[in-house]
């Protein structure tokens, strides 16, 4: 009897060890607070919340990409200037100084005046006027800064800064203003025949160490000047002067006009024509071309 009370203390107990380890296994498995699982929790939540922040800031920047873009293509657009924004600068800046030169003309004469000046970049033009009986010069010059015209700054101008000499006058007939203008048909003249361009004959003629090349447009008489031992140069400038005038407009002459260009001189171009007795000439203009624009340019 002593004895089986012993055994049966050690099978109660051993029961109670049973259900506390049972419980206390069930407890542990159910525990919320588990490092382990907490931790592993928390490294998902902050692998999720990284994965956020990428995706945000990477939408972001490529919105931010998108808008400067989209700035720099305007700021771009708006930077680089019209390739026609400074010729239409200086077309303006030259209309003011045509316009102030008519304004100091107070002639009887008709005046006429080019609309347009070869100037180089970064200079601007200006003007003395003079006036006389039956006659008025404009003398056109370039400078480094804007100069009023007439300004006596121009009377110790440099000769180098001057772009061209305008003159109308007014003769007493039509036969001597027809002398100003010595018009040839160069079909009569002869000489040798040379191919222009654009369906134009030309007539080279020699003679004392020059050489002019000749022909006529119309109601005007046009000549290149060069020696005999630069011939070349001559026929080179009139074959220029005809592919110019191809596509650039000289005034009517009434009723004719004339034109010198030379190839070695800087002071052998001019551009006359008549309207009846009245004689407008350009003149000492460095360029034969320039001579031509200024001319195709007249008001």
């Amino acid at each position: 009897m002593k004895y089986s009370k012993q055994i049966l203390s050690c099978m109660l107990a051993v029961g109670l060890l049973s259900a506390c380890s049972a419980n206390t296994t069930k407890n542990v498995g159910n525990s919320t607070d588990n490092p382990i699982e907490k931790h592993e929790q928390t490294d998902q939540g902050k692998a999720q919340v990284e994965t956020n922040e990428e995706t945000t800031n990477t939408e972001t920047k490529q919105t931010e990409d998108a808008h400067a873009s989209a700035d720099d293509s305007s700021t771009n657009q708006n930077a680089n200037p019209n390739d026609n924004s400074q010729t239409e600068k200086n077309a303006n800046d030259q209309a003011k100084i045509i316009k102030s030169i008519k304004k100091q003309l107070k002639t009887n004469l008709p005046v006429s005046l080019p609309s347009q000046l070869p100037l180089k970049d970064g200079k601007y033009l200006t003007a003395t006027t003079k006036i006389e009986k039956n006659k008025y010069t404009v003398v056109f010059y370039e400078s480094d800064k804007e100069v009023p015209v007439n300004d006596s700054f121009l009377k110790k101008a440099p000769k180098n800064s001057m772009i061209a000499k305008y003159t109308v006058v007014k003769y007493s007939s039509l036969e001597k203003a027809n002398e100003q203008i010595s018009f040839e048909d160069f079909s009569k003249v002869g000489g040798q025949k040379m191919n222009l361009g654009h369906n134009i004959i030309g007539y080279q003629d020699a003679g004392a160490g020059a050489l002019w090349t000749s022909w006529n447009e119309g109601r005007w008489a046009i000549a290149t000047h060069t020696r005999t031992t630069k011939s070349e140069l001559g026929l080179e400038l009139a074959k220029q002067a005809v592919d110019y005038l191809e596509k650039n407009t000289l005034p009517i002459p009434k009723p004719n006009g004339s034109i010198r260009l030379d190839a070695i001189k800087s002071t052998g171009n001019n551009v006359k024509w008549q309207n009846k007795n009245i004689v407008y000439s350009i003149e000492k203009v460095k360029d034969p071309i320039d001579a031509l624009k200024i001319a195709t340019s007249m008001e």
